[in-house]
């Protein structure tokens, strides 16, 4: 074997050598990479189902609101009214109100015996969709069907509760049950209470909600092969959408951690049976969810690492190509060289010994000089040679040998050279994807948060919108009552003054609540914009944390935590607000999620207090959780360390407020903690850049 097919075995040894290490490594950590991306989709995918399948719920919730309203108000005029024409006001009411809510059943306005009519016990009319239109009926108003006594009624009104006194809720919905009444559907049916001026109880409102469309829709949720989705009702144990074909409504789950799962919570349990479980609660009771094999996720691990390895393979086959190439080019004036002088060297047999000649070598290279030594030295063993000729033949020997050595060791040189350069534009390359890798986990981090405040968002929006609608809705049908009146010239003087105490208060409500979610929107509008775009501009601290706190809100509303901002003297700022409104919103949220324990009997606080020090400003953040231990304090801002990694946390809204803190605001960060003692942030960046700089 020639020296350039050594040189280009060793490197073909190396190369392989090199590339398994690095594979193994590389597999290593994509696997694991990979499989959290692909549970990650996976739980965003059933989290997105369930906020889909509440604000459907919602709908339900604020029609079911807007209808009890309105019974309220009928209730309040029908001794000005007859009961026939507060009949046919109601039926009309929810004719029109289902006409255009296509997802809802049916629904009815439900009163307490007598309270209409004082020769009725029973006073409910009900819509209902029939193929392609809406029909009312009184059917259900009967002895027979006694609604008072329904399962969903009573769910609402307890027998045994007294009328005077309201209940601890507005809303309230029932388990999935059968529709005994006509339909026969699997429905779930959300009742909205009614007073009267004296807050006593006068009747419920209720909407439908038929359950076969979220069914299917359920079924139909195939994120792997072999998915298996299920539909729970947590309070009952029972399964809509179950693991086996024939359970639906008559299988009882017997998992606690389904049945512990909290409302608008999300969560991954890993079986002992080969899958993985996520699911996720919705507000109205239901619990969506998907079983994973642990083969679908390994098949898709593998999928991704064979498409890199081919990659690499082919990187690999590709060197070697291009290093024999380069090899070939190096040693081809080599043997060109060696080629010339075997024809310049002839043996004289009879005088036992050889003859030279003078080697003819046209081209001017490096070897040219090499050539004119050689014909220099055959002209000098030529004069010599029958006295010299054991000693030239030693010498020539002796520098064929050194030529050689050079020669090994300059390729050896160069060899080691390319290896060296070739394994730092690797590493620099791995460094790179790497960086890379862990900006875009940063960034999904960032709108996974700007994602949830959005839905908490509309959620809060949505109540003051519905109630507007309601009141504009019920002056509508008033308006046409006066004018119809009025036509008719049966208008007096103290029905046109109710109409008018009746216009002002609708349009009061009406008002109150249209500015109440203009305010909300557009707070929110500037905290998102700055979030997404990351812009610099002037900014006053205190109002903005004032619009964060409150696009925030509905994480908190429902739960015995109280926040407050502190701001004693106004503070501008010349910077990014986007990256203000992303630290506070990752704060917030890791207090919420980590400090306090949504079982516990004790309010939370939390606490922002902003000062200007010259020309810094210093904000701190605290709350009274639990606090953190010193092993935990000590990795808060590691990449990927939680320690709510089976609950969906992902780990990098430490870091990502570190991030922010140290390079955008050019700032620092202090953080104290102790267990049961609570946790405190204390954070200082320049007014501006120029302070900065």
């Amino acid at each position: 074997m020639n020296i350039k097919n050594r040189i280009l075995l060793c490197v073909i040894i190396l190369q392989i050598a090199g590339f398994t290490a690095l594979l193994l490594h590389y597999n290593s950590r994509a696997s694991n990479s990979v499989l959290e991306f692909n549970r990650q989709q996976i739980m965003s995918a059933v989290v997105a189902s369930v906020h889909h399948l509440d604000a459907t719920a919602a709908q339900m919730e604020r029609t079911a609101l807007g209808l009890a309203r309105s019974g309220e108000h009928h209730q309040q005029q029908h001794h000005r009214t007859h009961p026939a024409e507060v009949r046919a006001v109601l039926q009309k009411l929810l004719v029109r109100t289902f006409q255009s809510f296509d997802q809802a059943l049916g629904g009815g306005i439900w009163f307490e015996p007598y309270t209409i009519d004082p020769d009725a016990r029973y006073f409910g009319p009900y819509a209902y969709h029939n193929g392609q239109d809406v029909m009312a009926t009184w059917d259900l108003s009967s002895e027979r069907y006694d609604y008072l006594n329904q399962p969903w009624y009573r769910l609402a009104i307890p027998a045994d509760w007294p009328r005077d006194q309201p209940r601890n809720a507005d809303l309230f919905w029932s388990p999935p049950y059968v529709d005994n009444a006509g339909t026969e559907a699997l429905i779930m049916t959300v009742d909205a209470l009614m007073y009267d001026n004296q807050q006593q109880l006068i009747g419920i409102a209720t909407v439908d909600w038929a359950m076969d469309e979220l069914r299917q829709q359920v079924r139909e949720l195939k994120l792997t092969p072999g998915t298996r989705p299920f539909l729970l009702h947590q309070s009952s144990g029972r399964y809509l959408v179950g693991p086996e074909q024939n359970s639906e409504l008559n299988t009882i789950v017997n998992n606690s951690n389904l049945l512990n799962l909290k409302t608008s919570s999300a969560s991954e349990l890993q079986e002992k049976d080969g899958e993985y479980l996520f699911a996720a609660r919705s507000q109205t009771g239901l619990l969506l969810g998907v079983r994973i094999p642990h083969a679908d996720l390994a098949l898709a691990v593998q999928q991704r690492l064979a498409d890199g390895m081919t990659i690499n393979i082919g990187i690999a086959v590709l060197f070697i190509s291009i290093m024999a190439l380069v090899l070939e080019v190096l040693f081809r004036p080599f043997e060109q060289i060696l080629n010339r002088l075997q024809s310049t060297v002839a043996y004289n047999r009879e005088a036992s010994q050889p003859s030279f000649r003078p080697l003819q070598y046209d081209a001017d290279n490096e070897f040219t000089p090499i050539v004119n030594a050689f014909n220099t030295l055959v002209g000098q063993v030529d004069q010599f040679t029958r006295r010299l000729s054991d000693s030239n033949n030693q010498l020539q020997a002796e520098q064929q040998r050194v030529e050689e050595l050079n020669t090994t060791l300059e390729s050896k040189v160069e060899e080691r050279t390319r290896e060296l350069e070739q394994k730092n534009a690797e590493a620099n390359e791995s460094l790179r994807k790497l960086k890379l890798t862990q900006q875009q986990l940063v960034n999904l981090e960032k709108h996974a948060a700007l994602g949830e405040v959005v839905a908490g968002l509309a959620h809060e929006i949505n109540t003051p919108l519905g109630i507007s609608v309601t009141a504009v809705s019920a002056l509508e049908d008033q308006l046409k009552e006066i004018a119809q009146q009025f036509r008719n010239g049966q208008l007096n003087k103290a029905t046109f003054d109710d109409f008018i105490q009746f216009s002002e208060e609708g349009v009061q409500i009406t008002a109150d609540n249209l500015r109440r979610a203009a305010d909300l929107v557009a707070r929110f509008k500037q905290v998102a914009v700055d979030q997404s775009s990351e812009q610099r501009r002037d900014f006053e601290l205190g109002d903005y944390l004032q619009s964060i706190i409150v696009s925030l809100r509905p994480n908190y509303k429902y739960r015995p935590i109280d926040v407050s901002v502190e701001c004693p003297q106004r503070i501008f700022i010349s910077g990014y607000p986007g990256a203000v409104a992303q630290i506070f919103t990752n704060l917030m949220m890791n207090s919420l999620t980590h400090a306090f324990d949504d079982n516990s009997s004790e309010r939370g606080q939390i606490h922002i207090e902003a000062q200007q020090r010259d020309q810094q400003v210093e904000i701190t953040f605290s709350d009274n959780g639990r606090g953190m231990d010193e092993d935990t304090l000590k990795q808060l801002f590691d990449p990927f360390f939680t320690t709510k990694r089976n609950q969906g946390g992902s780990g990098i809204g430490a870091y990502i407020i570190q991030d922010l803190v140290s390079h955008q605001l050019h700032g620092s960060l202090e953080v104290s903690s102790a267990p049961g003692q609570g946790t405190r942030f204390v954070i200082r960046f320049p007014l501006s850049r120029q302070s900065a700089d």
